[in-house]
């Protein structure tokens, strides 16, 4: 199964307008994907009707980087359609705005953006228009990015978020958030309609978790309010955690600040991700560093790498074992550590050959972590 995480950051997917970052901002938003691509198999960008996630990744690192990451599936873009609403009065003709109207009414309403809004291609030529590119660069890039593009059903989504969120409060289940249930949903005050609003927001995006599949950097809690129904939340920012203590057991910084501080050119990437042993990496981070602790993932990374893993309780591992009643367990250790023709000289079954062939060709974590390491050094000595 591919592990897939939600990233909300580089395009706010609530915004009707185009977010003018800061340089340490984007430094921080360019280190985070940099960070996620390493560790998760695939990266979904949250992105708006003007596409303010496509033009932040051009401007940051050129369009043909850009359509790489497209047509490796290393990225796709998830145009968020679910809007919420809610009211906060009528402005007077004297300018000021009366909050007493908002009584009585629902205090979060459902909609979506326009069908001319999820419209992909013009989500795409909206963020091109952005930019000085001959019209067949423009053509030959919509073509691949448009495979790329998820577009959920907004209605039906921020509908059901929306009931959801109000159900919750009026079961006061919304109290350890800072809204306990003290009135009748229609008569909560502009203030308390804002909170809900945003509470709301979280409940939607557990829904697109759910129902895409997707993990999430936010951290489990603030969404307990449906936290029985959404396996996924909280899980990418626990790999996230556990990634970075390993790296610091093994006296290196954490991929954000790798990225910063040692690499800065994004699209190493694309070598890093092919290391020997990143995708072996990947997949044990995300089945053992999603529900643990980071002691236990620390844990776990020892045993991978002394071995004392269920992989002996299997019948090669039964096999390593029984090799020291022979006396060969030198040979063995050796040969693990690459020592050319240690096995030399001994004879072995094919059975037994079989066995060992595939110990030798074994992987654990730390590989992935020593062809980092090196690839740092690389880059020093150029």
């Amino acid at each position: 199964m591919s592990n897939n995480v939600l990233n909300t950051k580089i395009g706010s997917p609530y915004s009707f307008a185009f977010e003018n970052h800061s340089k340490e901002q984007k430094k921080i938003l360019t280190a985070e994907l940099f960070e996620q691509l390493l560790i998760f198999d695939k990266v979904t960008i949250t992105t708006n009707r003007i596409n303010s996630a496509l033009i932040f990744l051009i401007s940051s690192f050129g369009i043909n980087t850009v359509e790489r990451l497209l047509e490796s599936g290393y990225i796709q873009f998830m145009i968020s359609a679910p809007v919420l609403v809610t009211s906060e009065g009528k402005q007077l003709e004297n300018g000021q705005i009366d909050e007493t109207v908002i009584y009585g009414q629902t205090p979060i309403a459902a909609g979506s953006l326009s069908t001319d809004d999820l419209d992909p291609e013009r989500n795409i030529k909206f963020a091109l228009s952005n930019f000085q590119l001959h019209k067949d660069r423009k053509r030959i890039f919509t073509k691949k990015a448009l495979k790329n593009y998820i577009v959920p059903n907004g209605m039906l989504i921020s509908t059901n978020s929306a009931n959801i969120v109000i159900d919750a409060y009026k079961n006061n289940s919304l109290q350890e958030l800072g809204l306990p249930f003290e009135k009748e949903p229609e008569q909560l005050n502009k203030i308390e309609r804002r909170v809900l609003l945003d509470l709301g927001y979280k409940v939607l995006e557990t829904a697109l978790l759910s129902h895409y599949n997707l993990k999430s950097y936010e951290n489990f809690e603030h969404f307990s309010i449906c936290k029985q129904n959404f396996k996924n939340i909280g899980k990418a920012y626990n790999i996230s955690d556990n990634t970075t203590t390993i790296l610091r057991l093994e006296g290196l910084p954490d991929l954000k600040d790798l990225f910063i501080k040692e690499i800065k050119d994004f699209d190493r990437i694309f070598k890093i991700r092919h290391l020997p042993n990143a995708k072996y990496y990947r997949k044990w981070i995300n089945e053992v560093g999603e529900n643990s602790n980071s002691i236990e993932v620390t844990k776990e990374y020892l045993n991978e790498i002394k071995g004392n893993t269920k992989f002996f309780e299997t019948n090669q591992g039964k096999f390593i074992k029984n090799l020291g009643v022979f006396g060969v367990n030198s040979v063995l250790g050796a040969s693990i550590a690459g020592i050319p023709g240690a096995v030399a000289g001994y004879t072995l079954g094919l059975l037994e050959t079989f066995w060992l062939d595939k110990i030798l060709k074994g992987k654990n974590p730390s590989m992935f972590i020593s062809d980092l390491a090196k690839l740092v050094e690389n880059d020093k000595a150029l």
